[in-house]
């Protein structure tokens, strides 16, 4: 491959992973792919193009780059993809990092429920929950422990960079960067990143909006990078406010059962991310 190093965050989804891609996508020495989500090692469709198309993903520049960078939380969805993506990943000779961002698994699960049923593609997994329960594949997507077990059974330790959704806040972010992210991925720590931005506003993944519309017709890739990234933010957060005033409701919010189902199929998993990975997570609501 034309670069030999790929860092890849890969989750959690609704967890942060766009504001990260696009904080490390400053930065002189990290070539970000084309799109934030390749999902090149778990879509079928994109794995058949090969590595060239992989590549070319890259506007790598051997005299500056030290680590190429994408972010696909997909990766991370179920332990299906997982399998799927560690066993095709192995066959590529690269040198691999991953930064796995973890979010307290009840509020990860209230906010992916959400952007699925206004999505879509979250109906079939609604169509299986009970008061009392959800679906085994929901609860898998938040089983962070096991999902890191599949890596380190093929990766080493150190490959692998734990974060909590915390130490994505507004006001200790820059000295995540400096002091961890940047140092895992062997690239300079003093580098000054611009922190002001806002990224996945919360009507972004709605599809009931002006700004899926436009977004899904290509309509705004020929002016995308005419005006600045203030003016983009502010037109983004009116054009992705709904068309129709839809009720809220119409995303139902988990019961006290099933808040309670989520903890009790995750007690295991969540002892053994603080006894195994050393995460503190105390400040989750596990009790």
């Amino acid at each position: 491959m034309k670069f030999s190093k790929i860092s890849i965050i890969i989750g959690t989804q609704k967890g942060g992973t766009s504001s990260l891609f696009n904080y490390l996508s400053q930065h002189p020495q990290v070539s970000k792919s084309k799109m934030k989500e390749t999902d090149f090692f778990l879509k079928d469709g994109k794995w058949g193009k090969g590595i060239d198309y992989y590549e070319n993903l890259y506007a790598w520049d051997l005299n500056k780059h030290l680590t190429a960078l994408e972010a696909s939380p997909n990766y991370t969805r179920s332990l299906n993809n997982v399998r799927k993506v560690i066993q095709r990943m192995k066959t590529v000779d690269i040198r691999y990092k991953f930064i796995y961002i973890l979010r307290d698994p009840v509020q990860k699960i209230e906010s992916m429920r959400k952007q699925g049923i206004y999505q879509g593609w979250y109906a079939k997994y609604l169509a299986k929950e009970t008061p009392n329960s959800l679906p085994l594949n929901v609860i898998e997507s938040v089983s962070y422990a096991a999902i890191v077990d599949a890596f380190t059974r093929n990766f080493s330790r150190e490959q692998i960079l734990l974060l909590k959704t915390d130490e994505l806040k507004k006001d200790v972010i820059s000295m995540t960067l400096k002091c961890k992210i940047c140092p895992f991925l062997e690239i300079e720590p003093s580098f000054e990143f611009s922190l002001g931005k806002i990224h996945n506003s919360k009507n972004s993944y709605r599809t009931d909006t002006i700004w899926h519309y436009l977004r899904e017709a290509r309509y705004l890739n020929p002016i995308k990078n005419i005006f600045p990234d203030s003016i983009k933010n502010n037109a983004r957060n009116v054009l992705a406010r709904p068309l129709m005033n839809q009720d809220q409701g119409k995303v139902p919010p988990l019961t006290d059962a099933q808040k309670d189902f989520i903890r009790a199929m995750l007690k295991d998993d969540s002892h053994r991310l603080e006894t195994e990975y050393s995460l503190d997570i105390s400040n989750w609501d596990l009790n």
